[in-house]
């Protein structure tokens, strides 16, 4: 019996070891349950091990919020640094927004209960692309995902055309709904990231210009934790 469990205890410490390597700390989860299993096995040592306190992250505060335009620009992103401008190219898919984790905290895309639809989050987002005068409307689809630091790991929340996503930027009837996802947590340094792929290959602009001046809305709901040190 007591080589059995030192085996499994073995088989335990070198999958966490390769998979925390493969994915960046605290990103992965799983080292929890890990951690939890060797405790059901009375290996409770195995979770220290790991780095793991038993229950998870201590929750400090807990809130709701509507990330906007200003909060997904990331002058990293552009193509062209000079017009502010994100060339996206059909059938590619192009980060054109992320909303980088600040430290001591996790989030994760959506907000509230699909039982509760005054409580929960809606989408809106209008794309424009760099027309001389006046933007015009980018048409494709939108991709939202969570996403570690170095692009790893990648977990696909939600695929949408841009038609769906801007049938009213004030009447939620209108909207698509976003309850909290139960996805994996995005940690410190990473990424809740909007993805693009137009129809036709054009420039994204940071900020629309003459007619469409103040329509280039992007209201995407998330929930954010604040962790205890």
């Amino acid at each position: 019996m007591n080589k059995t469990l030192g085996i499994l205890t073995l088989c335990l410490v070198m999958t966490a070891l390769v998979l925390s390597i493969a994915l960046p700390a605290p990103e992965f989860e799983a080292t929890r349950a890990i951690g939890a299993l060797g405790g059901l096995l009375g290996l409770g040592q195995l979770g220290s091990l790991l780095g793991q306190k038993s229950g998870g992250p201590k929750i400090v505060s807990r809130f709701q919020k509507e990330l906007r335009h200003k909060d997904w620009w990331d002058a990293t992103l552009e193509t062209d640094t000079s017009g502010h401008e994100i060339t996206c190219t059909t059938g590619h898919w192009t980060k054109i927004g992320r909303n980088q984790v600040s430290p001591r905290r996790r989030s994760r895309f959506g907000y509230g209960n699909p039982n509760q639809p005054d409580n929960q989050g809606y989408l809106y987002i209008a794309i424009y692309d760099d027309t001389a005068t006046n933007s015009v409307l980018e048409e494709g689809a939108i991709r939202l995902v969570h996403l570690g630091y170095d692009d790893y790991p990648r977990f696909l929340i939600g695929e949408w055309p841009t038609t769906s996503l801007r049938g009213s930027a004030t009447l939620r009837t209108q909207k698509v709904a976003l309850p909290e996802t139960s996805y994996p947590w995005v940690y410190e340094d990473s990424y809740l990231v909007i993805e693009f792929n137009p129809d036709a290959t054009d420039d994204v602009i940071a900020i629309a210009i003459g007619t469409a001046a103040g329509l280039d809305l992007w209201n995407i709901p998330a929930t954010i934790e604040t962790l205890a040190v």
